[in-house]
């Protein structure tokens, strides 16, 4: 591998962004990816304006291919904010973000996503190896020597680690380090479009918050938040999962119990406990460096998990392209700190705060309006 190689440990959004980044760049890319396929099961995304701001730098085509793979919110588009009993509480209007913050809200299939950056890894001839693990690196202060679970090597001028909130690099970094359960979990699958909420909703009841939002294709996704004790929800299997929340949303208005009723099955229902980690100042030791959940995972409240990621990608792209790695921390911890503990206070199944933090004009520009700090 050449002096400008890079090891990417880790095949989702953000590895496969910085990839995509790099090797535009003129950097040759090799991506590890543990997994052998990429699941098509009911787990959807948001990305906001700061998202894809960072796609539209990293690669003009990939943004346009992301806003193709979702439903690109349309001027007009609405999101009401419900009560568990229908009534309508506010509205967060997503068809004006493109308006005022220049990139539009794009909701999609995690899996189309992946799908997209998988094609426009594989147009730029990023080398990746699927099916194997990073399990080891020496950093000899010139190059690293990666070490795969296949007992093959490879080696590059700089690792990253983007493997993920159980991050294997980030552990032979820093040491273990706690993850948090925030005291709520998640279920999450996909339905047909209702005319009722085309374009999605939320609302909220005792103990349960429910996120809907279309993902092109016909598609609706949602997640339902569910105050829990941890390892509950996960421990059921996806039928029982869905029958239970059914029976906690008895009460519900139909129209928002039909979403979760109609859920195709056969396409998946995910149950996750909802977990982050406290930020840290440090993410890189000599040629090595983490990005993504494997550094800042966070609640998923805000919709930032996946931007965040792409932020990332875009500036260390850039601070790679100019030799200065440095830079990448100096411009990345304070953003991404800021991010994890807003979402962790406004992250709980209460829908005041969820309402508060909709209608707040300066929290808004702190998240959307990110620009890509010193991208050429």
């Amino acid at each position: 591998m050449s002096e400008r190689g890079v090891v990417v440990a880790g095949g989702g959004i953000g590895g496969l962004a910085l990839s995509i980044g790099l090797a535009r760049a003129g950097f040759a890319v090799t991506v590890i990816e543990r997994a052998d396929r990429i699941a098509d099961v009911g787990a959807g995304l948001v990305l906001y304006p700061n998202g894809i701001r960072a796609l539209d730098t990293i690669s003009a085509p990939l943004g346009k291919a992301v806003r193709a793979a979702g439903h690109v919110a349309a001027p007009g588009d609405v999101r009401p904010h419900l009560r568990s009993d229908g009534v309508r509480l506010a509205e967060d209007p997503i068809g004006d973000l493109e308006n005022r913050w220049g990139t539009p809200h794009v909701m999609l299939l995690r899996s189309a996503l992946q799908n997209a950056l998988l094609d426009e890894a594989l147009a730029v001839e990023v080398d990746l190896r699927i099916g194997r693990e990073v399990v080891g690196h020496e950093d000899d202060g010139s190059s690293v020597t990666v070490s795969l679970s296949d007992g093959s090597t490879v080696t590059g001028s700089l690792l990253v680690g983007s493997d993920g909130l159980r991050s294997g690099v980030r552990e032979r970094l820093l040491g273990p380090t706690p993850i948090r359960y925030r005291g709520y979990s998640s279920v999450r699958g996909r339905t047909a479009a209702s005319h009722n909420f085309p374009v999605g909703v939320t609302a909220a009841g005792p103990g349960i918050d429910l996120f809907v939002g279309a993902v092109g294709g016909g598609l609706l996704y949602w997640t339902a938040k569910i105050v829990a004790p941890q390892g509950v929800w996960p421990a059921k299997t996806p039928s029982e999962a869905l029958g239970d929340l059914l029976a906690e949303m008895a009460d519900w208005d139909p129209a928002l119990r039909e979403l979760v009723e109609t859920t195709d099955t056969a396409a998946g229902v995910v149950m996750t406990d909802i977990v982050d980690r406290d930020p840290i100042p440090q993410w890189t030791q000599g040629r090595v460096t983490l990005l993504g959940d494997a550094v800042h995972p966070m609640a998923p409240t805000l919709g930032q998990g996946a931007g965040m990621a792409l932020e990332d990608a875009a500036v260390l792209t850039a601070c790679l392209a100019n030799d200065s790695l440095a830079d990448y921390e100096r411009l990345r911890v304070p953003r991404t700190r800021e991010i994890v503990l807003l979402s962790r206070r406004t992250g709980g199944v209460d829908y005041e705060r969820a309402v508060e933090f909709s209608t707040s004009d300066d929290q808004f520009a702190r998240l959307f309006g990110w620009r890509t700090e010193g991208v050429q």
